[in-house]
């Protein structure tokens, strides 16, 4: 069989958006090119290509790996197209082990480098997948918190935004939350702060006590993330409070 990836990528080609191009890669800051091709036609074109190119009838570990390859394309859709592949078809069809092995090396060879990809890789394989398999699963994440790649960092607390509402995995949660927390890239902290405004939809107290345990390691952005869903006043308060600990050294 011939690599079927090409025909996947000018089939992007021909969907292409300019405008909707535009405006992601001024939205990323140039970090990643695009093409311009929402989520939903993506799935669409790999539903067909699959069938068009008798993926579908190929043994799932062939899969695997077309999937995993799109990852070494440049453009986001390329590799958005890796993560629907797996998503719809393929994160529950392994043994959870063998694929965090794998994944693994999407940081480790930096095929994962920018937070869009991270994120989406994130909510829809790394999410499912914990929610599939349990705390077991989880607490393999979890132990990513102290990579030395920012991305396979982050991805150790993003991977439970899907499932923030499920209180079995909060201990973990809060765990890399302190280690996370402490580094000092933009993107560790921001991710501390996503879930922890998703945290204190199920439960302000735990957040807040984080925050009390955790607040001169906060940047302003992630305090203010994290306080999303409180009252304007506390909000403040706690953003004051940051700042004037900040200048004071």
């Amino acid at each position: 069989m011939s690599d079927p990836i090409p025909s996947l990528l000018a089939s992007l080609d021909q969907h292409a958006n300019p405008k909707t191009r535009d405006w992601w890669e001024k939205y990323m800051k140039g970090v990643i090119p695009f093409r311009g091709v929402g989520i939903p036609e993506i799935k669409r074109l790999i539903a067909i290509w699959r069938k068009e190119q008798g993926i579908d009838l190929l043994p799932e570990p062939a899969q695997l790996e077309i999937a995993l390859c799109l990852f070494e394309y440049p453009m986001a859709e390329d590799k958005l197209a890796g993560i629907l592949f797996l998503q719809d078809y393929l994160y529950d069809r392994f043994d959870w082990n063998f694929l965090l092995d794998r994944y693994v090396t999407l940081y480790s060879r930096e095929l994962i480098f920018d937070w869009n990809t991270c994120d989406w890789f994130c909510v829809r394989v790394l999410g499912p997948t914990i929610a599939g398999h349990g705390l077991a699963c989880a607490a393999a994440i979890n132990e990513w918190v102290d990579a030395n790649n920012l991305w396979q960092a982050r991805s150790s607390v993003v991977a439970f935004i899907p499932i923030t509402a499920d209180s079995q995995y909060h201990r973990l949660i809060y765990m890399g939350c302190g280690r996370l927390i402490q580094r000092e890239e933009r993107f560790a902290k921001t991710a501390v702060g996503w879930i922890l405004h998703d945290l204190s939809r199920v439960d302000k107290a735990d957040v807040r006590q984080f925050i009390e345990q955790h607040l001169k390691y906060f940047s302003v952005e992630s305090l203010k993330n994290a306080l999303k869903y409180f009252d304007a006043g506390e909000r403040n308060q706690y953003v004051q409070r940051l700042k004037a600990q900040t200048a004071s050294g």
